[in-house]
């Protein structure tokens, strides 16, 4: 185990669909999962290519932090990298979710998407194509936003 990781927790007002969704969409079986002796889920873990995250159900009596449903959006994106970006958000989308801005070539060296799944959570799913340097991302960045890379590229559709 790293001495130091990153784990996304999510917060989700229907937490038993939520764990279906994830299993179907990432095509894996819960790591773990405890319930509450009411039936809630107080914690499931998915674990999957190396990385993982942590979901559970609202449970503010417990100090449990509310769902993107009960603040009516979120503040967080989960980054997800992936080999397989446009296959990932095609299954995201067929099971529920919103495509806010369909896969594309990135000009930091990646094919990136964003998606809001059905529990309010957005994703950046994103395969990388390129290994670049941070200058190199920075000169590209600075060609795109004089207008010679087409400044549309990272706006989102307003569907």
């Amino acid at each position: 185990m790293p001495s130091h990781e990153f784990v996304p927790y999510l917060s989700i007002a229907n937490a038993d669909e939520a764990v279906a969704f994830y299993s179907r969409v990432f095509d894996i079986a819960p790591y773990l999962r405890l319930d509450m002796p009411d039936g809630r889920l107080m914690h499931c873990e998915f674990r999957f290519d190396g990385g993982r995250f942590f979901l559970s159900a609202e449970l503010p009596e417990h100090g449990g932090t509310p769902s993107p449903t009960q603040l009516g959006g979120t503040s967080v994106a989960i980054h997800l990298y992936v080999s397989d970006c446009d296959a990932l958000v095609e299954s995201m989308a067929a099971n529920g979710a919103k495509v806010l801005m369909a896969p594309a070539d990135m000009f930091f060296g990646e094919r990136f998407a964003r998606v809001r799944d059905p529990f309010g959570h957005e994703w950046g799913i994103a395969a990388r194509i390129a290994e670049l340097e941070p200058a190199e991302i920075v000169r590209r960045a600075a060609e795109m936003f004089a207008g010679s890379a087409g400044n549309d590229v990272l706006v989102p559709s307003t569907d």
